[in-house]
């Protein structure tokens, strides 16, 4: 006979496959929803390579490796370029291939005018570039705006767009919001231009939390991949890089050093010491050389009614190939420039050899030189001290730059081995991990260059009365960036400072006021001293200067009555601490004392100590009864009066007397230009989106009922024909009512009523489909009731008294198997037997709930599992999910 344990362990077994048949999907739900969080929970971070030709974003988020981010093409970089067609923007790709169609309304190089005043050189080199590119000049801020039907844009706002661009597509890149981000920029960008970007930064949306030099992002790149390299020996490199539009050489030093006083902690550094360039020398100087060739060669070969100048889409044609031209050149000796219709429908094929290209390209070569050599100069090294030489920018590709190199740097290897594309974005986002805070990455200090270092000038009144011109530093080229200084002056009156850099070029002006007042609150007797006017100053991570705050310092010293009871109190302590002193001592003594009598009483026998002892505690008790214990009254030693320091908040005006900045009003109004396309480029999205769902509906309806497939078995022939009519109405008001003021919602309204008319083909086929799967699940389920069944009534055959299962029990039992079986029997005939355009006579839902009534049967009659049964369950989960979890790290690596 089985026992009752026995019967147990048999239906707890039973139960236990029960429950994996029916709770593992939920098993599954409810780990996903434990497990799942939503994207926003851990923040992103990315990095923007701003370069005047391309821009490469690089991305960090939590479980990812850094990587760069792959635009819409699957393309690494981009291109920096924005366009305008019929009121909708393009960016990228889209909008480069528009340069030579639209070219005035196409901007590209927009860093090169950015924060660049009216008269500039930047805009005469632009125009030459880019002659038919409209543009004119603000009336106030002087700075350069773009003219688009209508609206007027300034470089901020089309930069702006840019950056919305490249974090748009980065949030779609990681599948989450990403707004921080460090952007890259060359060195020689002074304090109007790094505002201008950061304003650019803001207006889209980005929380910038660095300017990042582009020498230092390279230099950082290599240096985080070799830090176990690094010593306290110093290493130097040089980076030189030519890209579209200007040429930068840096010299780094990588050093192992510690930022604390005791030297512990020693982490690697990344100095820049030596610093060169040239603004407006690149790769597209040379395109522009090559260009003004072909247009010399096709204007005296090919014979037209117009200049070829006057046609901004033949110049732009001319401009692509000279491009190509001058890539294939850089690996070949000759080659053919060749387009196709270029001006008045007339070919163009001309023959361009590299010695022509480099005699075209002479008188640069001085230049091309220069930045390494001013470089060298302010790192006061030689070219034997460096210990690495290394190329970057399309431009040093060309052959005769990388000649002119090696003849600066002589017997100096030169070096590719840092990715010319790559390399800038990816130091920068391990830069953008340090600085935010989701990511904590292995420390890599980075020591900034001051490039134009920054002084303050103003007026102090000499003894003679007279106003004398003062001129100080306030940050230096070895200052540490960021930092704050704070500047002090004597004034006693409203007062103004003059900001500029090192050539006096005006930078800011301050104007700090209600200093009389502050003074004539605070400084009311001879115990109020006036100390000065303290001015904080700081510079920030991306090298801005600002003014923080001023203050009027008053030193309060203390008075005489102050003073005198200070002393008073003094003495009466020190009166009181010695007079505690000799407390303790003579109290010390009296211990001691004591202690030596108890030890001579030791000595001279126990008998004699118990009566002398007696007799002493007697006389002590009768002491302490007659002698009344002092009370001790603690004091508190005084504090001496000192003189404290005030600090009264003055009013701090500061104008940007370099460059005119976007005030807190343009700023918003830019933020809105960005929303308002960003809301129609979603309404027109969702236009299209709804237009193509139509559109590929009545397609897809077309074919499968027309065509004779399976989905016309579904369709009675009244659907049919309502369909195809419907259809056949809808085709017609595409070809003559659709157009481009066509509303989403038109297209919504009349994909729901054609959805409508194929709802019940679509209902019956799913459920064809639907049925015999459920329908398993159902027979899985006759299986395991049967089988529960028989074990039972072969288990109550064997059991006296109180039976597990009464007769009540299996008797429902037995009738529901019963009553189920006969109702699939009778149903699961109808359906195969019933055509397939006709409503089905059973659902999968009838068929589930079938089941779900003789899972619930048994599941009632099943005994629990018993708290050991429980524990070898968990023990076995527990097992097995390491195991799975240790299967899927491995599947991902």
């Amino acid at each position: 006979m089985l026992t009752i344990g026995t019967r147990q362990h048999i239906f707890n077994a039973r139960i236990l496959t029960m429950k994996s048949i029916i709770l593992g999907p939920l098993a599954l739900l409810v780990a996903f929803c434990c497990f799942y969080q939503p994207a926003d929970a851990a923040l992103a971070a990315m990095s923007i390579d701003l370069g005047s030709q391309f821009i490469k974003i690089g991305l960090v988020k939590p479980g990812v490796p850094m990587d760069i981010v792959l635009n819409k093409e699957s393309r690494r970089k981009t291109p920096n370029v924005i366009s305008f067609k019929n009121d909708e923007r393009f960016f990228a790709e889209a909008a480069a291939a528009m340069s030579s169609s639209h070219p005035q309304s196409t901007y590209n190089f927009l860093l090169s005018l950015i924060a660049r005043k009216e008269g500039d050189d930047a805009f005469t080199t632009f125009k030459k570039t880019f002659p038919f590119t409209a543009f004119e000049f603000d009336d106030v801020r002087k700075t350069v705006i773009f003219p688009y039907k209508e609206e007027k844009y300034n470089v901020e706002t089309l930069l702006a767009m840019i950056l919305w661009n490249a974090k748009k597509v980065t949030e779609a890149y990681a599948d989450q919001t990403v707004k921080d981000v460090v952007i890259t920029v060359p060195i020689f960008l002074n304090q109007a231009e790094r505002r201008a970007i950061a304003s650019a930064a803001e207006i889209a949306g980005l929380n910038l939390l660095q300017l990042l030099n582009d020498g230092s992002a390279a230099a950082l790149n290599y240096g985080v991949f070799r830090r176990k390299e690094i010593t306290e020996k110093p290493t130097h490199m040089l980076i030189y890089d030519m890209g579209a539009v200007k040429t930068t050489a840096t010299i780094v030093q990588y050093v192992l050093e510690s930022t604390r006083k005791d030297g512990k902690d020693k982490q690697p550094t990344l100095r820049t010491v030596g610093v060169g360039y040239d603004k407006t020398l690149g790769g597209l100087e040379i395109t522009n050389r090559l260009r003004d060739h072909l247009e010399k060669v096709f204007r005296d070969t090919v014979s037209t009614s117009k200049d070829i100048s006057t046609n901004g889409r033949a110049i732009g044609k001319l401009h692509k190939e000279a491009e190509r031209v001058k890539q294939v050149l850089s690996a070949n000796k000759d080659t053919y420039a060749q387009v196709e219709s270029l001006f008045e429908e007339q070919n163009f094929r001309a023959k361009v050899t590299r010695d022509e290209l480099e005699k075209m390209i002479e008188d640069l070569e001085p230049r091309i030189a220069a930045p390494i050599l001013d470089a060298i100069a302010m790192s006061q090294l030689k070219v034997e001290d460096l210990d690495l030489v290394v190329l970057m920018g399309a431009g040093t590709r060309v052959p005769k730059v990388k000649d002119i190199l090696k003849t600066i740097l002589r017997d100096k290897e030169i070096s590719n081995f840092l990715n010319t594309d790559e390399a800038i974005a990816m130091g920068a986002v391990y830069q953008a991990a340090h600085l935010s805070k989701s990511f904590k990455v292995l420390p890599f200090n980075i020591n900034e260059k001051i490039l134009y270092p920054v002084f303050v000038n103003f007026l102090t009144k000499t003894e003679e009365g007279t106003m004398k011109p003062i001129r100080k530093s306030l940050f230096g080229e070895n200052y540490p960036v960021p930092n704050r200084v704070m500047h002090f002056s004597s004034y006693s009156d409203d007062f103004k400072i003059d900001v500029q850099d090192a050539d006096k070029n005006p930078l800011s002006s301050i104007e700090i006021t209600g200093v009389k007042d502050a003074i004539k609150k605070e400084v009311t007797d001879e115990n109020s001293i006036l100390k000065g006017v303290k001015t904080t100053f700081s510079i920030d991570l991306s090298g801005i200067v600002s003014v923080e705050k001023a203050s009027v310092v008053v030193e309060k010293v203390p008075t005489t009555e102050e003073k005198e009871k200070y002393e008073v109190d003094k003495k009466e302590f020190d009166e009181w601490e010695k007079e505690q002193e000799e407390l303790k001592k003579k109290e010390k003594a009296e211990k001691k004392e004591k202690e030596e009598k108890k030890k001579a009483e030791k000595e001279a026998g126990e008998e004699k100590k118990e009566e002398d002892t007696a007799a002493e505690e007697k006389k002590d008790e009768e002491t302490k009864e007659d002698v009344e214990k002092p009370v001790v009254v603690k004091k508190t030693k005084p504090v001496e009066p000192k003189a404290k320091k005030i600090n009264v908040a003055l009013t701090v005006k500061e104008t940007k007397t370099d460059n005119i900045d976007l005030n807190e009003e343009e700023v918003t109004a830019a933020k809105k230009v960005l929303g308002d396309f960003e809301h129609k480029e979603k309404e027109k999205h969702d236009r299209e989106e709804a237009m193509n769902s139509l559109e590929g509906l009545i397609y897809d309806l077309a074919v499968r009922l027309e065509d004779g497939e399976e989905y016309a078995e579904y369709v009675t022939e009244d659907e049919k024909k309502a369909i195809l009519e419907e259809v056949a109405v809808l085709k017609v008001w595409f070809e003559d009512d659709v157009s481009l003021e066509t509303k989403k919602e038109d297209f919504d309204e009349r994909r729901i009523k054609l959805e409508e008319l194929t709802a019940k083909p679509n209902a019956r086929k799913q459920e064809r489909l639907d049925v015999p799967k459920v329908a398993e699940v159902l027979e899985d389920h006759f299986n395991r009731s049967m089988t529960f069944h028989a074990m039972a009534l072969n288990l109550t055959q064997f059991e006296e008294g109180n039976k597990t299962f009464t007769e009540t029990e299996l008797e429902v039992l037995t009738k529901l198997i019963e009553s189920t079986t006969e109702w699939w029997t009778e149903k699961k005939t109808a359906f195969d037997s019933q055509p397939k355009n006709e409503d089905v006579v059973v659902k999968a839902s009838e068929v589930a709930e079938k089941a779900r009534d003789l899972e619930r049967e048994v599941r009632y009659l099943t005994p629990p599992p018993t708290e050991s049964e429980n524990m070898k369950e968990d023990e076995s989960a527990t097992t097995e999910e390491p195991k799975k979890e240790a299967e899927h790290d491995a599947s991902e690596l």
